[in-house]
């Protein structure tokens, strides 16, 4: 029993602490909901939150809500709503946040592969002998972001979509940068069944590849060193 007193107390003096008047309320909810996380989800979900809003809204705004009548609600039960409702808002926030990265997982280039440069090339080489142009092209691709992380020319390289990549490498290899851009265009078509590469296609990628293996990047602030293996060292200009 004293549990359940203490636990009113403190949703009491919630109750009392969230108190604002209509426009203020409304205003605090409408800036929550300008963020990110609101605006990500499907519409179904956006209707659900924007809905819970709503109500919330009402209820701290001492206005009448559906299915309630009367004036303003005792503050125990307004507190005790509102901690109801923001719970299910988090939870729908979650999901939200979690098929984000399921989203952000399925279109990267990389991923959860864990294959080094030369496996990929490999892979590449076998794929083009036996005649899987498409397999040879998202290899080579592949390929391409693994040397690049390799050398440290990316950031968060296995979250990596083909078009970032493509805009990372850009200012790095700019004299490559139109190539690059084509080529992962050609990954996304390929890998999303939305073209059938062709032999030209799969050479294409390797001999890209290779041109970017060799490619001396730019890199702001510093000048570049060649080492063994077509490896790049830096040191501060």
């Amino acid at each position: 029993m004293s549990v359940l007193a203490t636990a009113s107390a403190w949703l009491t003096g919630l109750g009392q602490d969230l108190n604002p008047d209509g426009s203020e309320a409304r205003q605090w909810l409408a800036d929550e909901l300008a963020n990110d996380e609101y605006r990500d989800g499907r519409p179904l979900l956006t209707r659900i939150i924007e809905w819970l809003v709503d109500v919330i809204t009402d209820l701290l705004s001492g206005f009448r809500v559906t299915g309630v009548s009367g004036g303003g609600a005792p503050p125990i039960v307004v507190a005790l709503v509102v901690v109801v409702l923001l719970a299910g808002l988090a939870l729908l926030l979650s999901r939200l946040r979690r098929e984000r990265r399921t989203v952000t997982s399925s279109d990267a280039v990389l991923g959860d592969l864990n294959l080094s440069v030369v496996e990929f090339r490999d892979r590449g080489r076998a794929a083009i002998r036996e005649g899987r142009w498409n397999d040879a092209v998202i290899d080579f691709t592949r390929a391409i972001a693994r040397e690049a992380a390799d050398r440290t020319l990316l950031s968060d390289a296995p979250s990596l979509t083909a078009h970032e990549i493509g805009a990372q490498l850009a200012p790095v290899f700019p004299e490559h940068a139109e190539a690059t851009a084509r080529t992962m265009d050609l990954f996304d078509s390929v890998r999303y069944g939305r073209y059938a590469a062709t032999e030209a296609d799969a050479r294409a990628t390797q001999a890209h590849d290779e041109t970017l293996r060799k490619a001396r990047p730019v890199l702001a602030g510093h000048s570049t060193l060649p080492v063994a293996d077509d490896n790049i060292v830096t040191r501060p200009s």
